[in-house]
């Protein structure tokens, strides 16, 4: 159940309006279905290469209790901080006009790895899961990610979003943070319990 839980999050938060999600409906909207699957497989390898440096990372320290702590504490404040704002922004999806480049998936890709905040917000999703299956934390985060791009993709090579369906995709996503960040919490205070300070 608790790998449903994060596949869950992470499709909802690969959801949650930035410029990658933006990009692939932009993909989507613009040039149709190929491209945006195009964009979809770079922004995709981004997250493999996060999740990895996560993975490789996590693997060693990430069963410190110390460590626990801390992450759980700022990764909650972190989330607590994503939902605020998400729930207070207004989405404007513009697309002044559509441009074909000649290579959409290293464009993706670069537009991925620009944002070091995807590694930190993969660190902090994964620490509540850190006394189960590291590597099943992984993909089933990665697995929840990965069909909301392909399922964003489609969707938008399809049909108009709407700045209301974006909007209320990120009022969503700030309750998930939000719940998610008090997880957080009670993991960082477990933790605190079993350091004994």
């Amino acid at each position: 159940m608790a790998y449903i839980l994060l596949g869950f999050i992470g499709f909802v938060a690969a959801l949650t309006p930035g410029p990658d999600i933006f990009y692939v409906i932009k993909q989507g909207l613009c040039n149709g279905k190929e491209m945006a699957l195009k964009a979809v497989a770079g922004i995709l390898s981004g997250n493999i290469i996060y999740l990895t440096l996560v993975g490789i990372g996590l693997g060693n320290i990430g069963k410190n209790l110390y460590f626990q702590l801390i992450v759980g504490i700022l990764g909650g404040i972190y989330l607590f901080r994503i939902a605020f704002l998400s729930f207070r922004e207004k989405v404007k999806l513009k697309i002044d006009k559509c441009e074909i480049h000649k290579n959409i998936y290293k464009e993706a890709l670069i537009l991925n790895l620009s944002n070091p905040k995807a590694m930190i917000f993969f660190a902090v999703i994964i620490t509540p899961f850190l006394s189960k299956n590291i590597m099943l934390s992984l993909m089933s985060l990665f697995s929840g990610i990965s069909f909301a791009f392909i399922f964003s993709a489609l969707i938008s090579a399809k049909i108009k979003l709407e700045e209301k369906i974006l909007n209320l995709i990120n009022k969503i996503a700030s309750i998930i943070f939000f719940l998610f960040g008090i997880k957080l919490f009670l993991v960082a205070f477990e933790g605190y319990d079993k350091i004994g300070l």
